[in-house]
């Protein structure tokens, strides 16, 4: 090859690079990767998050995987709704029919004659305990009752001086007068042991406390060999044939609370409702709490109710009649929107609605839903999951 065909050559190669060259240059590079606008935000992220946060979707399904899955149809319809406020509540004691027993003097517990849960009946015997002022009080109601009697003695033999004409009338006046004097005297050491629960008698220190009526106990400090006085309680009776259910209501739902209102008190595992109505509505919120306190009173007859249980209480509104309704539990939440799955010919479409009162079964549609639309009732909880394992794919 000669010196010209070698020269020829390489101009020739040199050329085609730079051709290449310039055609790569001209080409705009592709990027696969989301790119910041001139704020720095990824466009195309906002836009699959804006996608997401509306929370529309469909799910396919048919027929038969409707059926499969348990997904119930119903339709939206109007109905009546009866606006239920749900509270938190607790099964109380009632405290008017509750009594806190103390010693009626400082004395010493000599006797406990029941134990905590007895139940107890009207008159019986609790506490024996010696007090020496109860001996000195029955020993001061004895003498006024002696000197009662002598001064009756006195004013009959006084009236029949004064009625021979033997004696003054003044001294037949001062005897009338130390009679009412010695009964008024009578009466009143009397009345103090009546006061007390002491039974009269013989001049002693021993004191029975009885139960002042029918109940159950349901605190007992006392114990024997104990001083006590009558700022002690001895033990606590309370009559648990009616008890109290106190709900907690917020300080923004108080509007909606008023006495006479119809109460649905659910306790514990009872699978009825109670029936009940509110009685009382503190006007005075909890320090603590920022609560006020919704009392129904309940009879319970058969114990069943327990003070301490748990329980909850559904306040019933005025009826209302409602165009358009939904089951409760058709409504699902998808990234803070509320939605209603609908039946479309491919299977179902998240729809954003907008939610109004509820008794608890059903829920008023206020915006979004039309009467007679299908949706997806029991089981829409499976298309809300499904739509969001879409959701989580897509991201992917």
């Amino acid at each position: 090859m000669t010196k010209n065909q070698r020269l020829a050559i390489a101009l020739m190669c040199a050329l085609a690079l730079l051709l290449a060259g310039l055609m790569l240059w001209r080409q705009p590079a592709t990027d696969t990767s989301p790119q910041p606008d001139a704020h720095g935000h990824d466009e195309r992220r906002a836009d699959a998050d804006a996608a997401a946060d509306a929370g529309m979707g469909g799910i396919a399904l048919t027929d038969a995987q409707i059926r499969a899955n348990g997904i119930a149809l119903d339709q939206a319809a109007p109905a009546t709704l009866r606006q239920r406020l749900h509270l938190p509540a607790q099964v109380k004691v009632d405290a008017e029919r509750t009594v806190a027993l103390a010693a009626p003097a400082s004395g010493i517990v000599q006797t406990v004659h029941v134990s905590t849960g007895a139940v107890v009946r009207q008159g019986q015997a609790l506490v024996t305990l010696q007090s020496p002022a109860v001996a000195q009080w029955r020993a001061e109601a004895q003498a006024a009752f002696r000197r009662l009697q002598l001064a009756r003695t006195n004013h009959a033999r006084e009236k029949t001086l004064w009625d021979e004409r033997i004696s003054a009338r003044q001294d037949l006046e001062a005897a009338a007068t130390a009679l009412q004097e010695a009964d008024i005297a009578a009466q009143a050491a009397a009345q103090r042991l009546r006061a007390l629960g002491i039974e009269g008698g013989a001049v002693s220190g021993s004191v029975t406390v009885r139960a002042p009526f029918a109940g159950v106990v349901v605190d007992k400090p006392a114990v024997a060999g104990q001083a006590v006085d009558e700022s002690k309680p001895l033990l606590t009776i309370a009559d648990l044939a009616h008890v109290w259910v106190e709900a907690a209501v917020p300080a923004d739902s108080l509007g909606q609370v008023g006495t006479g209102m119809a109460a649905k008190i659910s306790v514990g595992t009872r699978p009825d409702e109670i029936d009940g109505t509110v009685s009382f509505v503190d006007p005075v919120l909890g320090e603590t709490t920022r609560m006020a306190t919704a009392r129904i009173a309940l009879p319970n007859r058969d114990g069943r109710l327990r003070p301490g249980m748990l329980a909850s209480v559904d306040l019933m509104g005025p009826q209302a009649q409602v165009p358009v309704t939904v089951a409760t539990e058709a409504i699902q939440t998808i990234h803070e929107h509320s939605v209603v799955f609908v039946r479309t010919q491919a299977g179902f479409e998240a729809r954003d609605v907008v939610p109004g009162r509820s008794d608890g079964r059903r829920t008023e549609i206020v915006r979004g839903l039309a009467a007679g639309t299908t949706h997806a009732a029991g089981g829409s909880f499976l298309l809300k999951a499904d739509l969001g394992k879409s959701a989580a794919g897509h991201d992917d």
